[in-house]
């Protein structure tokens, strides 16, 4: 009976191993192979090609970076995203290979023009330009993001109010943002979320999310919402008033903002507006002046 009963389990766990483990096994192989071969044959030419070039170029120069100047650009890449899949020794040596083309691109303008001044200040406005470009994308890119956080603020703390009001837990509430939204901030609130599921306190992660993104607004939120969680008040009171003054400082931004048109229409309407209005007003009667000073002046 014992050598039946132990057959029977054998061929029983020969059976489930057949249609229950094998299949499983053939399925993590299959999803393992086409996750490496997927970077291969997905994605543009850019992706695939140009960009890994660059990357590769950038580590090769960038070996020579100090290590200061890597940490400050691993700050700024972070902030922004680290767009394109760059990091600082990669973003560096860019600058770089940008300084050396700018500097061919001088040299042949040069060439060209012999003594001529306007090729001599083209030559430096390529090189100058080649120089700062990089860094100015960089800021451009970082000020954008920073941006776009900024003003999606407001409205991510009244729906965290809301889902308060409704019962859910602050967590709870930060994935259903993150969920509901498709903005850089519900991205932010949604690695905040898998940060803490990976064992982080929540202290932690919104200080990760603080340190990462560098905006001011967002830095005191979160300082708000981790002092009011280390006394225990109330999570849903405490967003209801982050909520509100979020709404108060933005209508401040926008007045000064609006407050900031005048100045910068000045050059706009000196250079390029009144000039026009000068041209269409007095254009017509140029040539009637013309005619009276010189029948006057003949006459004379």
């Amino acid at each position: 009976m014992l050598g039946l009963r132990s057959a029977r389990s054998t061929e029983m766990d020969r059976r489930l191993y057949e249609f229950v483990v094998e299949p499983n096994i053939q399925q993590a192989r299959w999803a393992g192979e086409t996750a490496t071969q997927r970077p291969e044959l997905e994605g543009s030419l850019l992706r695939r090609t140009i960009i890994p070039a660059f990357q590769r170029i950038g580590r090769f120069f960038g070996q020579l970076t100090p290590r200061g100047s890597i940490e400050d650009l691993n700050r700024q890449l972070a902030i922004a995203g680290n767009p394109l899949g760059l990091r600082g020794r990669e973003f560096y040596g860019i600058r770089i290979l940008f300084i050396i083309l700018g500097a061919v691109m001088a040299y042949l303008l040069i060439q060209r023009g012999g003594n001529q001044r306007i090729y001599l200040f083209a030559a430096i406005g390529v090189a100058v330009m080649m120089f700062y470009l990089p860094r100015f994308w960089l800021r451009s890119v970082v000020r954008r993001k920073q941006d776009k956080i900024l003003r999606a603020l407001p409205d991510a703390l009244d729906m965290l109010s809301v889902c308060a009001d409704a019962g859910l837990g602050f967590d709870q509430s930060l994935q259903r943002v993150s969920e509901s939204w498709k903005s850089p901030l519900a991205t932010e609130f949604a690695r905040v979320v898998a940060e803490m599921n990976m064992g982080q306190t929540r202290a932690q992660a919104m200080r990760n999310m603080s340190n990462r993104l560098d905006v001011p607004q967002l830095s005191s939120f979160v300082a708000v919402i981790i002092q009011s969680d280390e006394l225990g008040m109330s999570i849903a009171d405490t967003l209801h008033g982050q909520a509100n003054q979020m709404r108060i400082e933005r209508r401040y931004w926008a007045q000064e903002q609006a407050r900031k048109i005048p100045t910068k229409m000045l050059f706009p309407l000196v250079f390029l507006i009144l000039p026009a209005m000068f041209a269409v007003v007095l254009g017509p009667v140029i040539p009637a002046l013309r005619e009276i000073f010189s029948g006057g002046i003949l006459g004379s």
